[in-house]
Formats: C-alpha cells, structure tokens, sequence
C-alpha cells in the first residue's frame, strides 16, 4: 500500500444562490492509496448569521473508488469556523498519469437562504505525490469547537497550526498569501463569505509518522 501523502490548498471562498463551480489548482494523489482525507476548514465571515443545516455531498472521479463524508459540522457560527473532513481511497488498478475532478458540494443555509459552496479539485494519479503540497500546517487538524482563539480571528489556535497560519496574528488566516487558493465573491444578499482550508491525508504515512516523529506525540 502506498504509504501516506497529503497536500493543503485554501481558498477566500463565498456562494451565490445558484453556485457556480470554483476550481482549484491540480494535486497529486497516489495509486492504491486508503483512508485518505480531505479536512475542510469553514470560516464564517458574517458578523450575525450562522451557516447551518451543513450537509457534504460529493462527485468522484473514476480512480477514487469510494468516499464518505465523517466530519459534518452541525452548524458554522457566525464570526467562528468549524472542521469538515471527507474520507476516500485511490483504486489499487488507477493508471499513473490519470486526471479527473474531485467535486465537493457543502450545502446549507444563513438567514433563511440556502446556499451551496462547490469547490473543484483537480487531481492526477502519480507514482510519488510529495507530501506536502498547497499550504501546508503542523498536526492532523481536529474539530475544535469552544477551543482558544488567541488572536480574536474565529479560528482557534489548534486549526491554524494545522493550517499554517499564526494564531497569535489575526491578520494571519489559513489560506491568505497564496499557496494554491481560489478566491470568489461574497454572497451579495447577506454578505456571506467563506474562509476554506482543505488538506489532503492518506491513513498509512500518517502511521507512520506519528511513530516516528515526536509532534503527533
């Protein structure tokens, strides 16, 4: 089995009713990989309206051979963020050199108004994926609801270590500065915006590394 790879890419990302899809820049996955995630930091902007009613869909390319949704957020509170993670697998037959698009479709509703974010991933099969790609943090982000905010931002200290930012700036924010993100307007009728941070993991080289390096101890 090949062992773990993770990439991160983070977006300035808002809806409109009718959302159009967002692509990001292409990633690499490996063949025969499992247990992979892609852990998505939501950041609210609205100063009063929470993201509520959160249900994660998925459309997969042909080389990813199952996919679940296993961290939905019960609601994203206005000014404050919350995690969501999707878990998949590369079929263990993927040709080295395929391409195809992960799309994430993350509908809810603000203020009475649904809205779906949709973002575009797209992936292509290789041999060795580098383990790091896009923007890139310390640690396995985990839900961290109610967890300290040092920096006032709404994102707590944990996920911005997970997401590279500094969580003692709050002019720093998983995702800004580039590093592979898309960015879209705000949601014109209730000026909702989203803050989103994706990372990419796959099960084994997390093993691994957790025994091996002291950080995940």
């Amino acid at each position: 089995m090949i062992g773990l790879r993770f990439l991160a890419l983070a977006a300035l990302l808002a809806a409109v009713l009718a959302a159009s899809p967002k692509r990001a820049e292409a990633y690499d996955v490996e063949t025969d990989s499992t247990s992979n995630k892609i852990f998505v930091l939501l950041r609210n902007l609205h100063p009063s309206a929470a993201f509520e009613s959160i249900a994660i869909g998925h459309d997969l390319p042909a080389f990813v051979s199952q996919a679940n949704a296993s961290i939905v957020p019960a609601s994203v509170p206005a000014s404050g963020s919350d995690l969501a993670a999707i878990d998949f697998d590369i079929d263990a037959g993927a040709t080295v050199g395929s391409t195809g698009e992960l799309t994430v479709t993350i509908t809810g509703s603000a203020s009475g108004q649904s809205i779906d974010i949709i973002l575009v991933v797209p992936l292509e099969v290789v041999a060795t994926a580098a383990e790091a790609q896009g923007v890139v943090g310390t640690g396995v982000p985990a839900p961290d609801p109610g967890g300290t905010d040092s920096d006032g931002d709404g994102v707590s200290d944990a996920l911005e270590v997970a997401f590279g930012s500094n969580p003692l700036d709050a002019s720093s924010l998983p995702g800004e500065g580039g590093g592979g993100g898309v960015s879209v307007p705000l949601l014109e009728n209730i000026g909702l915006a989203f803050l989103i941070a994706l990372l990419l993991l796959g099960g084994t080289w997390q093993a691994t590394r957790r025994k091996a390096d002291p950080r995940w101890r």
